[in-house]
C-alpha cells in the first residue's frame, strides 16, 4: 500500500512512522501546512521535517506555500477553538487527499493523530469523507499512546520542539499549553488517555494511593480491575475462595482455564499484566473481627467492602470506620447486587439513607445491634427483581460489574476531585 503521510511536524512525524513501519507500510512524508505562523515557525518547523526524513532515508514530498492569507481566508473569521481547528484539518487533509489521488497513492493519513490535543473524532471523519469523495482509503490510527516517544525521539535526532499548535491564535495560548504538554510527558503512556481528562497532578497521586479491596467476586474483581487500569499504585485483594464454575458468568478473573483456582491469585496475575509496576498483593483469607490486625488497614488509603457475608461485612465496616476516625482512612461498601438485572438502578447514597436493598436494610439492622453511628458512602440498587429459579439467588454481570465500576470512580472522583 502507498501511504501518503501528512506531517504538521518532525517530531509528531517519528514515531507515527515507526509504528507504521512496524505494519509493514513506508509511507511517504507530505508537508502542507498553511496554518503555521510566523513565517520563521514555518520554516522551522518544515526544516526539522526535512532533517528526520534525511535522517530517516524517508520519501518527502513538500508544498512549499507559506500560506497566512489562505489560512485566514479559510477559517473564514472564526477564531475560537474547535471551529477553527475544524477549518484547519479540512485544509490540510483535503490539499493531503488531492495530492496522493494526483501521484497514485492508494491512501492517506496523518500525524495530527499523535497529539493529545487534537480532536480524534473530527479528523477522523474529515478523512473518511474525503476518501470517498477521492477514490482512497483513509488510514485511522489512535497514536497518541506515543507521544511521549515522539519528543524523547525528536530529541535524540535534535530536532526543532515546537511550544505551539502552529497558528496565531494557539500561540497566543502557548504558555498554558506548554504546561500542560509538560506534565502529560511524565505520564505513563498506559494511562495518558485518562490524564486527559483528570491531568497529570491526579495521575501521580493515583500512583501513590493504596487500596485494600475485601472480596473479589461479581462486584470487588471489576472494581480492581478498574481501579489498575487508571494507574493505582498499590492494590490489597483479599477474598478465601477458589474459582467455581458458578462464578464464571459475572466474576472477572473466572474463565473455564481458572476453574479451581485461587481467585485472589488468578486475579493478581491479571492485574500485573494490564500494569506490572502496580503493586499487587493477594491475600487468601476471611476478613473477621479477629484477624482485622493483620489487614493492615491503617496503612491504607481506602477500602472497599465487596464482601457478601453479613457478619464478616459489619466487621470490616466497623473496623474500616475506627480507622477513618484515627488515619483519615476511607471506606465505599457494596451492598447486595444479587437478583438485579438493570444495571441503571445503582445508586450512591450513605448507609443510613438507602431505599430498596434488602442487604442495606440488614446492614443497618447490624449496626444499631452493634452501637455503630457512624457514616460512609455505600453502592446499591433499588431495583426489585423477584423472578428466581427455586430458591436460588441469582446475579448478572451487568449489575456486578457496573457496581464494581461504580466503586471504582467513587476513589477515582475522590482523588481527582471530579465529584
Amino acid at each position: 500500500m502507498r501511504l501518503l503521510f501528512h506531517c504538521c511536524c518532525g517530531p509528531c512525524a517519528t514515531a507515527c512512522v515507526e509504528s507504521l513501519s512496524a505494519e509493514g507500510i513506508a509511507p511517504t512524508l507530505f508537508w502542507y501546512n498553511p496554518n503555521i505562523h510566523p513565517l520563521t515557525e514555518y520554516h522551522n518547523r518544515r526544516e526539522a521535517l526535512s532533517a528526520f526524513a534525511a535522517a530517516g532515508n524517508l520519501e518527502l514530498e513538500m508544498v512549499n506555500e507559506y500560506g497566512l492569507e489562505l489560512f485566514l481566508s479559510g477559517i473564514g473569521g472564526t477564531t475560537e477553538a474547535p471551529e477553527r481547528c475544524s477549518l484547519c484539518y479540512r485544509m490540510r487533509l483535503e490539499r493531503t487527499a488531492a495530492h496522493a489521488a494526483e501521484k497514485g497513492f492508494d491512501a492517506f493519513s496523518t500525524s495530527l493523530l499523535i497529539s493529545p490535543w487534537q480532536r480524534h473524532d473530527v479528523i477522523h471523519g474529515i478523512g473518511e469523507e474525503l476518501a470517498a469523495h477521492y477514490g482512497l482509503k483513509f488510514i485511522y490510527r489512535d497514536f497518541r499512546p506515543l507521544f511521549s516517544q515522539s519528543r524523547n525521539q525528536a530529541r535524540a535526532l535534535g530536532l526543532y520542539m515546537q511550544k505551539y499548535c502552529g497558528c496565531m491564535f494557539s500561540e497566543k495560548d502557548a504558555p498554558q499549553k506548554v504546561q500542560q504538554q509538560t506534565s502529560l510527558e511524565n505520564v505513563n503512556p498506559l494511562f495518558q488517555r485518562l490524564a486527559l481528562l483528570t491531568g497529570a497532578e491526579a495521575l501521580e497521586k493515583l500512583a501513590h494511593t493504596s487500596v485494600l479491596i475485601v472480596g473479589v467476586g461479581g462486584v470487588g474483581s471489576w472494581c480492581a480491575e478498574a481501579l489498575v487500569r487508571s494507574g493505582l499504585g498499590k492494590i490489597t485483594i483479599a477474598d478465601f475462595d477458589t474459582v467455581d464454575v458458578t462464578n464464571v458468568n459475572r466474576q472477572l478473573q473466572a474463565t473455564s482455564r481458572t476453574l479451581g483456582c485461587v481467585k485472589v491469585e488468578v486475579l493478581k496475575q491479571r492485574l500485573l499484566e494490564i500494569n506490572p509496576h502496580c503493586e499487587v498483593s493477594a491475600w487468601q483469607k476471611v476478613f473477621s473481627r479477629e484477624n482485622a490486625a493483620e489487614f493492615c488497614i491503617e496503612k491504607m488509603d481506602y477500602v472497599i467492602d465487596a464482601i457478601d457475608s453479613l457478619e464478616h461485612k459489619l466487621d470490616l465496616i466497623e473496623t474500616s470506620a475506627a480507622f477513618g476516625s484515627t488515619c483519615g482512612v476511607k471506606l465505599f461498601s457494596s451492598m447486595g447486587m444479587a437478583k438485579k438485572m438493570d444495571p441503571t438502578r445503582i445508586r450512591y447514597a450513605d448507609i443510613w439513607e438507602t431505599q430498596g436493598c434488602a442487604l442495606a436494610r440488614l446492614v443497618r439492622q447490624g449496626l444499631r445491634k452493634r452501637g455503630f453511628t457512624g457514616n460512609f458512602t455505600t453502592v446499591y440498587s433499588d431495583e426489585q427483581f423477584e423472578k428466581t429459579a427455586g430458591n436460588a439467588v441469582g446475579s448478572a454481570v451487568t449489575v456486578t460489574a457496573a457496581a464494581g465500576m461504580a466503586l471504582a470512580s467513587l476513589v477515582l472522583r475522590d482523588i481527582t476531585g471530579h465529584r
